[in-house]
């Protein structure tokens, strides 16, 4: 069987070296020069920092991606983050469970109520399921200014959006208490990527840079690429977006009603900040939430676990805002008003290295949380990656387990405790 793979992001790697251990002749074509698309190293003025992600996995090495990282036998080490968050709120830097005490009795009798349902898979139904999730929690829970901030800023570091339907929202919820939290991977994001590329390629697989796919011809199952080759296939995985893929094979495939589904996909943008610090690591292996912010929504610091992303003498911070306008400029202006609120002595103590914008063409994620996507209905052609990432997936954990969906219609396993 022959598979042809378009994208060498996170999705179409892992599908990749799944293919390859089943014995399926593989080619992945990537356009960039480097794979792993958002999800790699960038080296920039000595520091490791990263194409897209935090060098963070949302649910560390219990969640559904090292599941499928130690199926593979993957060389990669996760560690889980210790305390699983931190609050920035009222000018401190608090425990996650210290955000209890801005709750009334009653609020608490009820978040707990909520939480054991939600644990239990009591979930919202029908039109409460899309329903507004940050309206939802204020019906079960009461009009509660921390609880409202705190998932805000969660919904903005996790989703890089403010808000999503109550069905996905609980969804997210339960897949935390299920799978726990945040974890850093040692090495940050290229060494996943870089991991799975060399099983591609050791189970007999080839990864081609630079080659860009140009159209898909799926009456005679060929790809074609940008330098007129021809590739033929059995299975095809696009890892470049239901849209993208829509247009490679050309939108006469498809019936109106489905073009107008897929026209009405949004994604989530957002900003990243790499700032430098000088001196031993502030936080450690965690998230902090800032409540206390307009614009940024959290921070991490992955240097904490991986020295080496960060020059001798310095630690690596990275802070993230989910836009709330197409005005950047200002996004930025408000976002680095922000970071001057969180770290005050900042100019003495570091600087920002680089901000990295993420919209149109390369936004945090081609479809956001929230959005229903269905099945692609052309045979033997399977969407992976940021635009399939069932419900209650947060970014590459998302990516996972739409990966396990392909790999179900694909005759290659069953994972169906693993959706939440």
């Amino acid at each position: 069987m022959k598979a042809v793979v378009i994208g060498s992001g996170i999705g179409g790697l892992l599908t990749s070296s799944f293919l390859t251990k089943n014995d399926y002749e593989v080619i992945v074509f990537e356009k960039a020069p480097y794979v792993g698309g958002r999800f790699t190293n960038l080296n920039y003025k000595g520091f490791d920092l990263s194409t897209g992600a935090f060098h963070m996995l949302p649910h560390g090495e219990d969640g559904p991606l090292a599941y499928l990282l130690k199926l593979l036998g993957a060389n990669v080490r996760i560690m889980n983050s210790n305390p699983k968050g931190m609050i920035f709120y009222d000018g401190k830097t608090l425990h996650y469970r210290e955000g209890w005490k801005y709750l009334s009795f009653t609020e608490k009798a009820r978040a707990t109520k909520l939480l054991l349902d939600v644990k239990r898979g009591k979930l919202p139904e029908g039109e409460e399921a899309e329903m507004s999730g940050r309206e939802w929690l204020k019906e079960k829970i009461g009009d509660n200014e921390f609880v409202d901030l705190f998932i805000k800023s969660f919904l903005g570091w996790a989703d890089s959006v403010l808000d999503v339907p109550a069905g996905e929202l609980a969804r997210e919820i339960k897949a935390a208490l299920k799978w726990g939290g945040p974890g850093l991977v040692k090495g940050g994001c290229s060494a996943i990527t870089g991991e799975l590329a060399r099983i591609v390629e050791r189970s007999g697989g080839k990864i081609l840079t630079r080659k860009k796919a140009v159209e898909i011809d799926v009456d005679s199952k060929k790809v074609i690429t940008a330098d007129g080759e021809e590739f033929s296939f059995d299975v095809l995985i696009s890892n470049v977006g239901i849209k993208e893929t829509v247009e490679l094979i050309g939108r006469r495939n498809f019936d109106r009603e489905y073009l107008k589904k897929v026209d009405s996909l949004r994604p989530s943008e957002g900003i990243k900040y790499n700032v430098a610090l000088k001196g031993k690591p502030r936080i450690g292996n965690t998230v902090v939430f800032t409540l206390d912010t307009e614009r940024i929504n959290g921070y991490n610091e992955p240097s904490s676990v991986s020295p080496e992303l960060a020059p001798e003498g310095y630690t690596l911070l990275m802070l993230h805002h989910a836009l709330q306008s197409r005005n950047v400029k200002a996004e930025r202006k408000k976002g680095i008003e922000d970071i001057y609120k969180i770290f005050p002595n900042l100019d003495g103590e570091g600087e920002i290295l680089l901000i990295q914008t993420y919209l149109d063409g390369n936004p945090v994620n081609r479809v956001a949380s929230g959005q229903t996507v269905e099945d692609f209905p052309i045979p033997d052609v399977h969407i992976v990656g940021d635009a399939y990432r069932p419900p209650g997936g947060i970014e590459v954990e998302g990516i996972a387990l739409g990966v396990m969906k392909t790999l179900e219609r694909l005759g290659l396993g069953s994972f169906s405790g693993w959706y939440p």
